[in-house]
């Protein structure tokens, strides 16, 4: 893509060529202004996030169309108040705008039926989804990628790969420049836009959890957290870097990739249980999947066990996309099953004693009405706990599988980085999954990585852009 030819001083550099950096590149050249895109990949179909996702443009479960208020009360509701209301409100209001801005930019959209009222803005053409293996190419995230840089080129930004960023360059407290191994970029502003750390273990182990090697990387390993790191140097705060998005895997998994990114084995840990290796709960089920494995991640080894009947397995385990009835089995995955719960327990190398006695205090407590007694309570809000009444028994071993980092860099309502002091950096922003804040929260809430990149790309843009007319003036 176009070279950068002579010494040249930017509007504004973008840090990481994924969704987010090219979306505020995009923009602040619609606006008139000077933009370069730093891939530290070399790769001109560089695997990240952006282009592996399944290109549902949604907030927080609801249709980006939604009222915007009534997105940023779903957004606070879904994170139990973590993230703040004027993040809240940013992205309710430019929801709608964002899915707007991808279609004037050329992408194409579909629905999946049923929608559910969420899947009505979705990146065509579709097939993530229809496979246990990764798919991705051709798809519409992929497409979507490879559109925003021709717009990028056709425009006269600038696009350099194998470009890694390893410093920023501070005068005054601001950011004036970012530097990579071969050159120095002089900018009015530097938006950081390389994704999480999911791909970074030593930040895994630093911030997630004791036992990254338990975690099963379910996207790809391109993630390595520069933008947080230098964000980090330069004085900014970090927030809910502890939060992750994942889901459950088959434990084949950490050793076998035909068993990822799918089937999950969320909504079969939810219906029933998990345990330990020493056959105990450990968790409150009924948080949800994401808040699950957040919590298998940090818990002893980071591998356990669901433990389901055979209602589930015929109810639960067919819902979904590749659902784990029956992809689980067809893939290789291991699942034990027996017509008694010590048989079960032997199966699966489990305390016999204490799976049965776990198993049977949470029946009773079903019946009872007596939930939030157990040890560790189990809540019955969106999601219900059924009794383990109906052989076979079936116990499968998980992994928590880690899709990308929810915490980062701290920012405001106008993609600022925001320093220790709670004060802007000028001309430091951050957009996409290096942000911290936009979601995560006790259950590690999900909101939807499209919009979030999106519009903060377009926020930070456009905010530079603002500052540097007012700097010309």
């Amino acid at each position: 893509m176009n070279a950068v030819t002579q010494p040249q001083r930017f509007d504004l550099v973008a840090v990481g060529g994924g969704l987010a950096g090219l979306t505020a590149a995009c923009r602040t050249l619609e606006l008139g202004g000077r933009a370069l895109v730093l891939e530290s990949s070399a790769d001109p179909k560089h695997l990240c996030a952006s282009r592996v996702n399944g290109g549902v443009v949604h907030l927080a479960f609801r249709s980006v169309t939604t009222d915007p208020a009534a997105l940023a009360q779903a957004v606070t509701d879904a994170t139990s108040g973590f993230v703040e209301l004027r993040l809240a409100r940013a992205l309710g209001d430019n929801a709608a705008r964002c899915a707007s801005w991808l279609e004037q930019a050329g992408a194409q959209f579909t629905r999946i039926e049923p929608d559910e009222g969420w899947k009505d803005r979705v990146l065509a053409p579709t097939g993530f989804h229809d496979s246990t293996s990764f798919v991705w190419k051709d798809l519409g995230a992929d497409r979507l990628l490879d559109r925003l840089e021709r717009r990028i080129e056709q425009a006269g930004g600038v696009l350099l790969r194998g470009a890694r960023a390893t410093a920023l360059t501070m005068r005054d407290g601001d950011c004036v420049g970012v530097t990579t191994a071969e050159r120095s970029f002089e900018a009015e502003a530097v938006v950081l836009a390389d994704g999480g750390f999911h791909g970074n273990s030593e930040m895994l182990r630093r911030f997630v959890t004791p036992n990254p090697q338990s975690l099963k990387l379910r996207g790809p390993p391109s993630a390595l957290g520069d933008g947080i790191r230098l964000a980090e140097e330069a004085g900014a705060r970090l927030v809910g870097m502890e939060a992750f998005y994942a889901h459950l895997l088959s434990a084949d998994s950490l050793t076998r990739d035909n068993l990822c990114p799918f089937p999950f084995l969320d909504l079969l840990a939810v219906a029933g249980m998990i345990v330990d290796d020493r056959g105990k709960r450990f968790v409150d089920e009924g948080r949800g999947p994401h808040a699950i494995a957040n919590a298998l991640a940090r818990h002893r080894l980071g591998t356990a066990t669901v433990v389901f009947d055979e209602a589930m397995w015929k109810g639960a385990g067919r819902e979904f996309f590749c659902p784990p009835n029956p992809h689980l089995v067809e893939a290789g995955g291991t699942l034990h099953r027996a017509d008694q719960v010590p048989a079960l327990a032997r199966l699966a190398g489990l305390p016999e004693a204490t799976l049965v006695r776990n198993a049977e205090a949470r029946n009773r407590a079903i019946a009872q009405g007596t939930l939030s007694e157990l040890s560790p309570p189990r809540t019955i809000g969106r999601h219900a706990a059924l009794p383990l009444l109906v052989p076979p028994y079936y116990a499968a071993p998980v992994c928590s599988a880690i899709t990308h980092t929810m915490g980062g860099v701290a920012v405001d309502e106008h993609a600022h980085v925001i320093d220790l002091q709670g004060k802007p950096i000028v001309g430091l922003y951050a957009a996409g999954a290096t942000c911290g804040g936009l979601e995560g929260g006790p259950d590690a809430a999900y909101l939807g990585g499209i919009v979030k990149a999106v519009v903060f790309g377009l926020l930070a843009a456009e905010d530079a852009m603002q500052g540097a007319s007012t700097r010309s003036r």
